[in-house]
């Protein structure tokens, strides 16, 4: 019986005391503590803690640059006045000093060798015991082929690579978390598109610090999700797949268990993948994606490939996983109970999934040991996992029963429940919380009769769970419109049972407003003229929609009350955002001074898109002056600017970094006295490095992206209104289906159907 094993393993089965065990052990982090970065010097401490100052909105303090003010002294000169033993002491009052002074919303830099002096080891190891104290990581080589080039600091009077490897225990033994830099390291196939390090440090801090914790927002009650289950023993080579095998997912599930090193692969035997190999694959996939990690490290015994004996190495490994500030950690609950306890007290903003597998196909989900493992994995977990074999359709029958029962309980928790086997393949396509896909590019499937995303959607389908809605674009002209190419696309390769038409119209009409009260209306997109007009025909708007004053998306839901409603929102400031954010210069680490041209609609969403972004300045050009003018107050706290002229030089404050124009591109020209037309000075480009979009759509290079190209010799990044088309159309698409677009395939097709209709 389960039961008597669930005792064998030394945990109780009474529900209210497991619970609350579990919640004496996990302790609650202040959000607004501080973040500690330490690392060796040249691993981009000063870099990479500015972005996360800049992401959290927090204030960046270098200890170094307060060290020299405070003592009037470079720090090489005074090293050299009073010698290392007085530089160090120093250095650690300097550092109580700042915790004392700065506990919460500051991102504090130390000095490389802080963790030189025990005294304050001690400090910093207390510090990481309920705050986030961040080891910055780099490897060696990058570290020394930096600071070979580099002066400004006194020498360490040792080869760098003893420092390294002296230091390096101490930065581990001190830290709660780890942060992998990347930045600048090639990948094995260069042509990969990474995430960008200022959205994985964004990503990072906002989780570790519960600031915006990166869990997956599918994983609620009346939602479904996914994660992948990754079968490679080497996840690298397939990065240049990870946009096509991640398709429709939520999260993505790294098999420890069965990651082995190239080594470990030609060799026969039971084998542990170490530690150091591990972060190399997280980071790898840091590299590519921002989804969610399902951690895993699955022992035999539970079908896994981990030694079962092996609990110390299994327990490394899990906190591994906190360390590298991983969002899902799984836990076999036939693990010490202590051992558990520990790790829980350790989460932070990571969730802990409870899990048990039972591959023998004995067990009963209406069977009283069944309750008791709920009870145990209630206790433990965030989330639920329990997994049985099915034998024949009954079992999924008995399990359908199991999850009405422990759905509905007063402290239910997001359920995953399965049967394993063809037989049990109803229970994955019928299950809500986290259920485990493959993906035909994988090497193997993770457990017997697993589905693929894909295969999945079609199959709800098919039994009624997933019925088939029309969704539209309105407005006039779209003869051209590249949204049903976007969206269609995107249904398709994520076997959705949707369509997406035209309907043409410059008035919201009957027709209109009979296909918004259809049954199976599932949402629209809104052009000109009609971004205004229909919203008299919404029952609510969102804070966006209403700051811009324009609609772009209508979205239908249904309230509390069971009553079908209409949303409306705005994706253009999204799209605007997104692909200003993307193009930033590594050199820009928050968008100072901006620029927009026009005054219609679309520039009010790029007001409030370059404000979302933390603009400091907006400047506003129109031709009508008085049209301008009614933008200066639109987006609340926004600082905009009227210019008279584009001549930026005259201005009183820095040049634009960025500029957005919303004007047709046939009304602008780079040749002065053009009847009619907007000239467009080369001064605009006066910043040393920037971003510029032109909302037009065609030309594909209009004379304002030909000028930036020409004037600023590549220091500038241009984006053509297309690129913003799919950005915000991405966001159409998920907040209509709960999915991510699938851009890869999408942008492909839309940019091929594009440049044919030039």
């Amino acid at each position: 019986m389960l039961t008597e094993r669930l005792l064998q393993i030394g945990l109780k089965v009474e529900g209210v005391e497991l619970h609350q065990a579990a919640e004496q052990a996990s302790t609650e982090q202040d959000a607004t503590a501080s973040v500690v970065i330490i690392g060796m010097r040249g691993s981009g401490k000063t870099y990479v803690g500015e972005l996360a100052a800049a992401t959290l909105g927090w204030t960046f303090l270098d200890a170094d640059a307060y060290f020299e003010q405070k003592f009037s002294s470079v720090i090489r000169d005074y090293v050299q006045r009073n010698g290392w033993p007085a530089f160090r002491a120093a250095e650690v009052e300097v550092l109580k000093e700042l915790l004392a002074r700065h506990p919460s919303r500051h991102v504090l830099s130390l000095g490389g060798g802080i963790v030189e002096t025990p005294e304050a080891r001690e400090v910093l190891a207390a510090y990481a015991k309920d705050r986030p104290m961040v080891h910055i990581a780099r490897p060696a080589n990058e570290i020394v082929a930096y600071l070979e080039a580099e002066t400004s600091r006194p020498a360490f009077g040792e080869p760098i690579v003893d420092v390294f490897k002296r230091r390096e225990p101490w930065f581990a033994e001190c830290s709660s978390y780890e942060f992998v830099n990347s930045v600048g390291k090639a990948l094995p196939q260069p042509t990969v598109e990474t995430i960008s390090i200022r959205d994985e440090v964004a990503r990072f801090f906002g989780h570790i610090t519960g600031h915006k914790p990166n869990l997956a927002p599918n994983l609620v009650q009346g939602r479904r999700s996914y994660f992948l289950s990754l079968t490679f023993p080497d996840v690298t080579p397939s990065l240049a797949n990870f946009e096509e095998l991640t398709t429709g997912v939520d999260a993505i599930e790294l098999r420890v268990d069965l990651l082995r090193t190239q080594s470990q692969i030609d060799a026969a035997g039971t084998h542990i993948a170490p530690l150091s190999y591990v972060s190399e694959q997280v980071a790898a996939i840091r590299r590519v994606s921002s989804l969610p990690i399902v951690y895993t490290v699955r022992t035999q015994s539970q079908g896994g490939a981990f030694p079962d004996k092996s609990v110390k190495e299994a327990f490394d490994l899990l906190h591994s996983a906190l360390r590298l500030g991983v969002e899902y950690i799984d836990v076999e609950i036939s693990l010490p109970e202590k051992d558990i306890r520990d790790l829980i007290s350790r989460k932070g903003s990571s969730k802990i999934i409870a899990s048990w597998h039972d591959w023998s196909g004995n067990m009963k989900w209406d069977s009283s040991s069944v309750d008791a493992t709920l009870e145990v994995t209630k206790a433990y977990g965030d989330i639920v996992k329990i997994i049985g074999k099915a034998n024949t359709a009954a079992d999924n029958v008995a399990l359908d029963g199991f999850m009405t029962r422990a759905s509905t309980a007063g402290d239910a928790k997001p359920i995953i429940a399965i049967n394993m086997g063809v037989v049990g393949q109803l229970s994955r396509i019928l299950n809500m919380a986290f259920t485990p896909v493959t993906h035909p590019l994988l090497p193997t499937r993770a457990a017997p009769g697993q589905l693929s995303f894909v295969e999945i959607q079609k199959a709800l389908h098919l039994v009624g769970q997933l019925p088939a809605q029309r969704f539209y674009i309105f407005g006039k002209p779209i003869a051209h419109s590249m949204s049903p190419t976007l969206h269609n696309t995107a249904f398709d390769h994520l076997g959705l049972p949707h369509s997406y038409g035209r309907l043409e119209t410059d008035q919201v009409d009957a027709d209109v407003r009979s296909t918004l009260a259809q049954a199976d209306f599932g949402g629209a997109s809104v052009t000109i003229p009609l971004k205004r007009d229909i919203m008299s025909q919404l029952d609510e708007l969102t804070p966006e929609a209403k700051a811009i004053g324009a609609v772009n998306t209508v979205i239908p839901f249904t309230n509390a009350g069971g009553h079908r409603g209409l949303l409306g929102d705005n994706t253009d400031w999204i799209g605007i955002r997104n692909v200003v954010k993307a193009r930033l210069p590594p050199s820009l680490n928050k968008v100072d001074s901006c620029l927009v041209i026009g005054a219609g609609g679309t520039a009010r969403a790029a007001i409030y898109a370059l404000h979302a972004l933390g603009a400091d300045r907006i400047y506003l050009f129109n031709r009508t002056r008085r049209s301008a003018e009614e933008l200066v107050h639109a987006i609340p706290d926004a600082n905009v600017e009227l210019l008279d002229t584009l001549d930026v030089t005259s201005l009183q404050g820095p040049p634009p970094s960025v500029i957005v124009s919303t004007v047709p591109a046939s009304a602008t020209t780079t040749e002065e006295h053009v009847p009619d037309a907007l000239f467009l000075p080369s001064s605009l480009f006066s910043a040393d490095a920037g971003v510029v979009v032109d909302m037009a759509y065609k030309p594909a290079e209009t004379p304002l992206l030909r000028l930036g190209k020409t004037v600023a010799g590549g220091k500038w990044r241009s984006v053509m209104g297309i690129e913003v088309l799919l950005e915000q159309g991405y966001r159409q698409f998920e907040l209509w289906t709960g999915r991510r677009c699938p851009r890869g395939v999408v942008s492909k097709t839309v940019l091929a159907a594009y440049e044919a209709s030039a």
